[in-house]
Parts: structure tokens; C-alpha cells; sequence
């Protein structure tokens, strides 16, 4: 029964792969593999599918009663309210990123979930238990056990490799970039140093000896700012530049992967943005 249920949960989760690629790369009007792993499988939506079949497919057999469209569009619009609203918290505690933001739609919980989207998903629920549960249960009810035994087996296998590159390669770039930030903070403070005491100073000289203290102040406030932002661009740039030039193409790869994600971090995700249009650069 189990290994039946994961054979379901890697079919659902690949059927999400499509729809959610398929989505961004219309909407974008590029290639998009979307998804925390790397692999064609989004386990948020296998999750999703298993419980409504559990739910509002298997057990109403046991009772003899199915339930109506109503209830089910209920239970899997709250179910995927909470599963939506868990996951992106945990993934962003865990790994400071966040796979989707619905921060610019309206009725939106911090971003995690929104009333359109949990909707969406009930709906959803509709389509996925009454048109494509039943033909894929068809189909595996026919395959013999010990060959639904075998493919559970293969895909825990390779969800399992995949599950644990993802996490490697999240958790050393998240090093890497804190890493980065904090070599640029380091500069900057030495940059801000050597411009506060040599190049403002000098500037101003003439104003503040003609006592006008005021508008020195002011004038050396405006000056300091964007030069900070100028020398911050500059280290910020030269130092996503060297990674990625150090960077192996297995790494060049992996950022390619990550840079997509939505990071909480306005200064980490300027960098992979840095990153990211840089390698598009060397590519043309």
C-alpha cells in the first residue's frame, strides 16, 4: 500500500513539474524549470494530489458514500492553505528562500498564500480527484505488486539523490553569499573610512571655513551617500564576477537554479541577480 501511495506521490509531483513549467515558461516567454529540486518533480503538488486522493477518493469507498464537489473544494482549498503556508515557512526558514511570493496580489498572507491561488487549489482538487485520479488508478491497479514494489524502490532512490544535491548545493550557496556580504561589508566600512576622513573633508574645507556648517553637513551627507552606493555597486559586482569566474560549470549550473528563487535578502538577491545577468552575458 505505501509503496503504491509513493508511486502515486512521484506521478502527481511530476504531473505539477509540467503544469508549473509549462505556466512560467508561457508567462515568461523562456525556459523555466521551476521547482525546489532539480529534477522534473515539484513535491509540494504530489503531496497535495495524495492527500485528495486519500481524502475524497479512497476513503469515500470504504463508506460507500462519495462526497460532493462542494467538500471537496473546501477541504483541498484549506488543505493547500495550510500546506502552502507550512512549506514556504519552513523552506524559507531553512534556506532564507522563498519559491513563490504573492506579495503583489491582493488577500495575501505574507506572501505565503492568497485567497486567488487557495481557491485555485480547490478547484484544483475538483480536476484532480473526479478527471485524473481515476485513469492513473486504472492504470496502477493493473501493474503487478512486486513491479510497483521495484518503481518505488527507483524513484525513492532518485528523489532521494535528488533531495539531498538540492539541499547540498542550497546550503553552500547560502554560505557562499552570506560569505560575499560579508566581504563587501568589510570594504565598504574601509571605503566609507578613507572617504569620510580624506576625500569629503578636503571638498568641504572651504565651505565649512566660510561657517556656513550647515550646508557643509548637508552637502558631505549627499556626497558620502552616493558615493556609497557607487563604491557598494563596484565591490558587489567585482565580487559576484570573481565567483562565478572561479566557479566550476556543475556550480555555474546550480546558481543558474537558485538565482530564479525569491530571496528574502534584498543583498544576497542583488547578487544572484549580479549573477545571473552576468552569466547570460557570457553566453552571447
Amino acid at each position: 500500500m505505501l509503496s503504491r501511495y509513493f508511486v502515486l506521490f512521484i506521478i502527481y509531483s511530476f504531473i505539477g513539474w509540467i503544469y508549473e513549467t509549462c505556466y512560467c515558461t508561457i508567462h515568461e516567454k523562456a525556459w523555466e524549470n521551476r521547482g525546489f529540486l532539480y529534477g522534473p518533480c515539484i513535491p509540494l503538488y504530489g503531496v497535495g494530489a495524495t492527500l485528495a486522493q486519500i481524502i475524497f477518493v479512497d476513503l469515500p469507498f470504504v463508506h460507500s458514500k462519495s462526497p460532493s464537489y462542494l467538500t471537496i473544494f473546501l477541504g483541498c482549498a484549506v488543505g493547500s492553505f495550510f500546506l502552502e503556508y507550512g512549506t514556504s515557512y519552513i523552506l524559507e526558514k531553512r534556506f532564507h528562500a522563498r519559491w513563490w511570493d504573492y506579495s503583489d496580489l491582493p488577500l495575501n498572507i505574507n506572501g505565503r498564500v492568497c485567497l486567488i491561488f487557495t481557491c485555485c487549489f480547490g478547484i484544483a482538487g475538483i480536476i484532480v480527484t473526479q478527471f485524473i485520479v481515476p485513469p492513473i488508478v486504472s492504470i496502477i491497479v493493473i501493474i503487478p505488486q512486486i513491479v510497483i514494489e521495484l518503481l518505488a524502490l527507483i524513484f525513492m532512490f532518485l528523489f532521494g539523490m535528488d533531495m539531498a544535491l538540492t539541499v547540498s548545493a542550497l546550503t553552500t550557496f547560502a554560505k557562499e553569499f552570506e560569505r560575499i556580504n560579508d566581504q563587501i561589508n568589510s570594504q565598504m566600512a574601509e571605503k566609507v573610512e578613507a572617504l569620510t576622513t580624506n576625500l569629503a573633508d578636503a571638498k568641504l574645507a572651504r565651505i565649512e571655513k566660510a561657517n556656513e556648517r550647515k550646508e557643509a553637513a548637508f552637502v558631505k551627507r549627499e556626497m558620502t551617500a552616493e558615493k556609497l552606493e557607487e563604491i557598494k555597486e563596484q565591490l558587489s559586482s567585482e565580487a559576484v564576477k570573481q565567483w562565478i569566474m572561479n566557479a566550476t560549470e556543475t556550480q555555474r549550473g546550480q546558481f543558474r537554479h537558485i538565482a530564479k528563487f525569491t530571496h528574502p535578502v534584498a543583498s544576497t538577491k542583488s547578487l544572484l541577480n549580479k549573477g545571473s545577468e552576468y552569466l547570460r552575458h557570457r553566453k552571447k
